[in-house]
């Protein structure tokens, strides 16, 4: 059988940078080159590629129904998705921030102007939502929420993992079935790395547009074709390969493998980020061939839950073929495990969530962490922690006292914050993940504005900042 073999690690990783430096189409970070965010960010640079940093800033989200079902839409989806779900054709509906921001004249100033409003009447400010990623215009996303425990994983670190390649069929009911061999992340380990706690009965899978998939922890077997579940810990029975078949699509070929045989690969509930040997391509929006007016994802990546099938079979043809009789004609008994697969995964919530913390909204800022290859895990997990700490001085010499250090999370806000002592020393201890440090004092204008940086296994991370302005408190 042919199979990939990534002979180094560090060619890997070599082919990833490339692949990052490659120029894609980032079709949902927030405008792209819009004039009002720019302006936003002007003022604001710590919020740059923050959950601020999205149309969700100034636009609500919503339901619409379609085919006579709700369906939940983000912000982004008024201008990305389809003109329909604007109220009036043409005209984006704005939150109460956004609002105030036209109100005041869609400028840098403007924003200033506004800072110490409280345009969603939740009892902060402003620019104190702003300052600890909250969303100024969203009356329920404010200081004072505890959000679940999350870890936020890069490519680099996922590659630490090891690598598990599996040649399988994904049967389709309405599209083409395809032989593809995907590799990856067995889910279960990921679940043993984040701590995932044993109380644990389920997980959800989330694309950023809202599409969403649960899947039990385990579930019993052997299944019927009735209620399949299928599970994080499996186990997934052998596949079966049958080649040459002209309504199926086939990647690598396997050697030595004659039509109905069995496929030797050991088959898991996988997060997936290579095809054919290839990493995924990242989801984008194009145009609905059907509907040009419609956009549409196109891409797999750069993460994707690979689903094998809970009972192996033969592919089908669509249940929009036309039947031939040959064995091969579309059978609603059958596994189609292939609508359970998730595209262009942003986030998996083990469920169910700890007392007292809140969710993330996955119809929001979940496209920043497509554009920038991570994945968020959180929920019912009890991570590794590590070591955060760093110093905040006055004019470069002396302690500062009484700094609030915010640190956020890529598109999740603020998980946790920090305040410096009579020596200026401030520290935490977080999950593995990428962070953003943002500092605030009245009267203070702080240098760096904010400090991204990755925190993980064998690392304790230092940062300080400097106030560069004279207080007035």
């Amino acid at each position: 059988m042919k199979t990939i073999i990534l002979r180094t690690r560090s060619a890997f990783t070599l082919l990833i940078a490339l692949l990052m430096a490659t120029t894609v189409f980032a079709a949902y970070s927030a405008h792209q080159n819009d004039q009002d965010v720019n302006n936003f960010l002007s003022v604001y640079p710590s919020a740059k590629s923050t959950k601020l940093d999205d149309c969700a800033l100034c636009h609500p989200g919503g339901t619409v129904v379609e085919n006579s079902k709700p369906k939940q839409y983000g912000s982004c989806d008024y201008c990305h998705i389809t003109t329909d779900l604007q109220p009036v054709p043409g005209q984006i509906p704005l939150n109460p921030y956004g609002v105030d921001y036209e109100n005041a004249g869609r400028t840098k100033d403007a924003i200033q102007s506004i800072e110490g409003q409280d345009s969603d009447e939740d009892g902060s400010s402003n620019i104190l939502e702003i300052n600890n990623l909250f969303f100024p215009g969203d009356n329920t996303d404010h200081p004072g929420l505890t959000p679940a425990p999350a870890v936020v994983m890069n490519m680099e670190r996922l590659l630490d993992f090891p690598l598990h390649s599996q040649f399988l069929l994904s049967n389709a009911s309405k599209s083409a079935d395809n032989y593809a061999r995907y590799g990856g992340v067995k889910v279960r380990d990921l679940l043993r790395y984040v701590r995932a706690s044993g109380n644990a009965t389920q997980i959800t899978v989330f694309a950023p547009d809202g599409f969403s998939k649960t899947f039990p922890v385990d579930a019993p077997d052997p299944q019927i074709p009735s209620s399949i579940q299928y599970d994080v810990m499996g186990p997934y029975p052998n596949g079966f390969y049958y080649p040459g078949l002209d309504f199926v699509e086939y990647g690598l070929e396997p050697d030595r493998l004659l039509p109905g045989d069995v496929i030797p690969d050991k088959l898991y509930l996988l997060l997936g980020y290579l095809r054919d040997g290839d990493l995924l391509n990242k989801g984008k929006l194009v145009p609905d061939p059907n509907n040009p007016a419609r956009l549409v994802l196109d891409g797999e990546g750069p993460y994707r839950l690979v689903v094998p099938q809970k009972i192996a079979g033969s592919p089908d043809r669509p249940s929009t073929g036309t039947p031939l009789k040959d064995g091969y004609d579309y059978d609603k008994n059958k596994d189609h495990n292939a609508g359970s697969s998730v595209r262009s995964i942003a986030a998996i919530r083990v469920e169910p969530l700890p007392s007292g913390t809140t969710d993330f909204r996955w119809t929001e800022g979940g496209w920043n962490l497509v554009d920038k290859a991570r994945l968020v895990v959180y929920g019912a997990i009890n991570p590794e922690e590590f070591l955060l700490s760093g110093r905040v001085l006055y004019s470069r010499s002396n302690p500062l006292e009484g700094v609030q250090i915010s640190i956020g999370l890529l598109s999740l806000g603020q998980v946790a914050s920090a305040t410096t002592d009579a020596k200026g020393r401030y520290k935490a201890w977080l999950p593995a993940g990428e962070y953003v440090l943002t500092p605030f004092k009245k009267g203070c204008e702080f240098y760096p504005p904010s400090i991204a940086f990755s925190l993980g296994p064998g690392s304790e991370v230092n940062k300080d900042f400097v106030c560069k302005r004279p207080m007035t408190d």
